[in-house]
């Protein structure tokens, strides 16, 4: 499923325009395939980063709101249209990047589901039909084996879910930084 296409604002001052980073996430927060700690971990590092990240935001902008009152200048204006424009465009990319990964997710989970029910209902039938002892403790053991992806099924989908909340964060977290970094950088040059 493709990214719903991009239509930016254009602030009368080009240098000010939002520089989304090409690589979202490449730094701790990077995910670490196969271990549930480390990926929850990497989100809350996530969560926590976007967070600070709007708290510099929210001020910024709310103070250059009270300081334009009534009369805002057309870069002011800029800002405020590009701040609308900024949440409609995460959200639609959060929620079209969580159902594709859903759909797909969905999709795993029920080949998994059905070919562990195979695999356990062909080695309930074997253990069943055992004629003796030594054929009956091969087919229980076969039985456990059949069984035991099942245990391992509670950590893929802990990741599974890690991942999942990933897709809804990283535009919401790529736009709270970059939109951090760059009015960080518009206090520190109006005040040189």
């Amino acid at each position: 499923m493709n990214a719903p296409e991009r239509k930016a604002i254009a602030p009368r001052n080009p240098s000010r325009a939002s520089a989304l980073p090409a690589a979202q996430l490449d730094r701790a927060t990077a995910p670490h395939h196969g271990d549930p700690l480390q990926l929850w971990t990497a989100l809350a590092t996530q969560a926590t980063e976007m967070m600070l990240a709007s708290v510099q935001v929210i001020s910024h902008r709310t103070g250059r709101m009270a300081t334009a009152g009534a009369a805002p200048s057309a870069d002011d204006l800029d800002e405020f249209s590009l701040m609308a424009q900024e949440k409609f465009e995460a959200a639609a990319e959060s929620s079209s990047s969580v159902t594709a990964h859903w759909l797909q997710l969905n999709q795993q989970l029920w080949m998994q589901m059905l070919t562990q029910m195979q695999a356990g209902m062909t080695a309930m039938m074997s253990a069943a039909t055992s004629t003796n002892l030594a054929e009956s403790m091969t087919h229980h053991a076969t039985l456990f084996a059949a069984m035991s992806p099942s245990a391992d099924a509670h950590a893929q989908f802990s990741s599974a879910a890690a991942a999942l909340t990933r897709r809804a964060l990283d535009p919401i977290h790529a736009r709270a930084t970059a939109n951090a970094e760059r009015l960080g950088m518009l206090g520190a040059t109006a005040d040189a």
